[in-house]
């Protein structure tokens, strides 16, 4: 898309029509708005057999990767005369999520309040949380709106869920919610719904705005000549199954795999993107289209990733005692603004490098 054809454009003013047919990267500064409602007023359970039980599994999946360190996520429905229906990924024990149900999650649902835990081993509420194996380190609790269950995460790290990580996991909670209506009439809310969650990954993701992350996805449909969306549900797709520092996805062509492992072997050099796109024998222009196909990113946003991953895991090896100092090894890596390392840092692993190097 040109500079002239493409601008941000915010969510808020996204309308269905503009949202099914793909017009959005033309008309969306003139759609109309979707009034909010109440999404639970005057709603009846659903039957059990009626809650998406596959959906919900592969939105727990998704909910894995709001942060780095989450290790487990469940969401838990109520139904009409039947036991809860319940949906989870990743791994806690029994024990922990015998506890996590009569301890944060009902008090979370009792209250119609997010219910956060920064530190469960020193949290006086819930003591019995600190019995199981595999016990996390910090809880994030959503109700789901209208009243019909809660949305539990669980991390490895204290401290890991901070304001940035909550706004994306209320915005999986509330999906969660409208893949509970089955109404027509809810369609256009549902759309909404995906497109700001994908607005929301895209942003947290790329630590960007959430208006430049609209734009981003704008771009990418215009690109591929498809609807918004169509794109949005990718875009969930893709965050929920990335893996970070992974293999690369095997569909991906041979000149993307030659510009990922070139930034891996000058990842701690200065790289200029026009050496990535000669080694990849592409242009700068295909380069960066190419990126954005397969990856949802830029070749300088991966770079970043990479950089972030080796101090890490350099961070992790490093002993103190032997003159090692977070600020040599984030230099190394090519990160020369300490307050922004510290805070992407944080973002990605949940903790300082600080603490990372004293471990």
């Amino acid at each position: 898309m040109s500079t002239q054809q493409r601008s941000p454009v915010s969510s808020d003013a996204l309308g269905l029509a503009d949202l099914l047919d793909g017009r959005a990267p033309v008309m969306a500064r003139e759609a109309r708005r979707i009034p909010e409602r109440d999404p639970g007023a005057g709603r009846p359970r659903l039957e059990a057999e009626a809650v998406p039980v596959g959906a919900l599994e592969r939105m727990c999946g998704h909910a894995l990767q709001v942060a780095g360190s989450v290790q487990w996520a469940q969401v838990v429905v109520a139904v009409r005369g039947a036991p809860p229906v319940v949906a989870s990924a990743g791994d806690v024990s029994p024990t922990t999520a015998e506890a996590l149900a009569r301890g944060p999650r009902t008090a979370a649902c009792r209250s119609g309040t997010t219910v956060v835990v920064d530190d469960v081993a020193a949290d006086p509420r819930w003591t019995g949380l600190r019995d199981g194996t595999r016990t996390p380190a910090s809880l994030l609790v959503l109700p789901l709106p209208g009243g019909d269950g809660a949305l539990t995460l669980a991390s490895d790290t204290r401290a890991a869920f901070d304001a940035a990580t909550r706004a994306v996991a209320a915005e999986l909670a509330r999906h969660v919610h409208r893949l509970l209506t089955p109404s027509d009439s809810e369609m256009g809310v549902r759309a909404r719904d995906l497109v700001v969650a994908a607005r929301a990954l895209l942003s947290r993701h790329h630590a960007i705005t959430p208006d430049a992350a609209f734009d981003l996805l704008l771009e990418r449909a215009s690109e591929a000549g498809a609807s918004i969306l169509a794109c949005a549900e990718q875009v969930v797709d893709e965050l929920g199954q990335e893996q970070v520092a992974g293999p690369v996805h095997p569909a991906e062509p041979a000149n993307v795999r030659r510009a990922l492992a070139y930034l891996e072997e000058h990842a701690t050099e200065d790289v200029d993107v026009a050496d990535v796109a000669a080694a990849a024998g592409l242009g700068t222009r295909g380069l960066q289209m190419a990126f954005r196909r397969w990856r949802a990113t830029t070749p300088l946003a991966h770079l970043r990733d990479v950089r972030l991953a080796g101090a890490h895991e350099e961070l992790r090896a490093a002993d103190p005692r032997d003159g090692r100092t977070v600020a040599d090894i984030a230099s190394r890596w090519r990160f020369t603004h300490p307050g922004r390392f510290s805070v992407a840092y944080r973002r990605r692993y949940g903790c300082s490098p600080s603490e990372t190097l004293r471990a």
